[in-house]
């Protein structure tokens, strides 16, 4: 993601689920995969919280690490917590 302009676009445009799920990565920022699964499932009331997160991650908003999901640095300086 470069600009952002585009990232506004990108968030305007997710459905109340992403949504849910971006603002959990942004308050955890790293969660393992069984832990966010089950989280947003239980917690977050999210139906498919993996299809959910993979297109996030397809955005750009989220990444995948080595058994966790992370929120991209993109959207780390868009909302300027680094």
């Amino acid at each position: 993601m470069e600009s952002r302009a585009k990232l506004d676009e990108v968030v305007r445009s997710l459905t109340n689920e992403e949504l849910t799920v971006l603002k959990y990565f942004i308050k955890y920022r790293s969660v393992g995969e069984l832990l966010a699964i089950r989280e947003l499932k239980a917690l977050y009331g999210v139906q498919e919280p993996v299809r959910v997160i993979n297109r996030l991650i397809d955005k750009g908003l989220l990444t995948r690490g080595l058994g966790c999901y992370n929120v991209s640095q993109d959207v780390l300086k868009y909302i300027k917590i680094t």
